[in-house]
């Protein structure tokens, strides 16, 4: 975790240090692309203060280079021996990942039931965690239990012609 509003000063701090001692980890800030009632376009972060670190080991200079850089609050689970992500949050951080460091608009359906369903983009897969749709700013809240608390995410979407 990173102070809000610096993640991506902090990322780009962080991949210059780490490349500079030869430690070429990847590091992802997650955006969503929202848009305005006006129909204006922007990003915002998907989970605001986190960064994600791809590494194959992570080495203790790393951990006190990172420490070290102006926003860091602390690794996730605990500050002293960080953990990989595993399980439930894997595939989440996969989904997300999958899709690059932008999450674009989901393009969904509207059944006869009224139901929602996702037809491509960030929120397939996420049919049972939504759990709001505002269909007048289409817009969609999913819930997602990630990193032992439970995370609550707005995406846009546009609507399609029936499936």
């Amino acid at each position: 975790m990173v102070k809000t509003g610096c993640e991506d000063r902090f990322k780009d701090a962080a991949a210059e240090k780490l490349a500079s001692k030869g430690d070429f980890s990847k590091l992802y800030f997650f955006k969503k692309q929202m848009k305005s009632r006006a129909g204006s376009s922007f990003l915002e972060p998907l989970f605001p203060g986190y960064i994600f670190m791809e590494t194959e080991k992570l080495e203790y200079s790393s951990i006190d280079l990172l420490k070290k850089i102006n926003g860091f609050y602390h690794f996730l689970f605990n500050n002293v021996s960080p953990q990989r992500i595993q399980g439930e949050d894997l595939e989440y951080y996969s989904a997300f990942r999958k899709n690059g460091e932008i999450l674009g608009l989901s393009k969904v359906s509207f059944d006869e039931n009224q139901r929602i369903v996702i037809v491509d983009g960030p929120l397939k897969g996420f049919e049972g965690k939504i759990i709001r749709v505002n269909r007048r700013c289409q817009r969609v809240t999913i819930s997602i239990d990630m990193f032992s608390d439970q995370k609550k995410v707005d995406l846009c979407y546009s609507e399609v012609a029936g499936i």
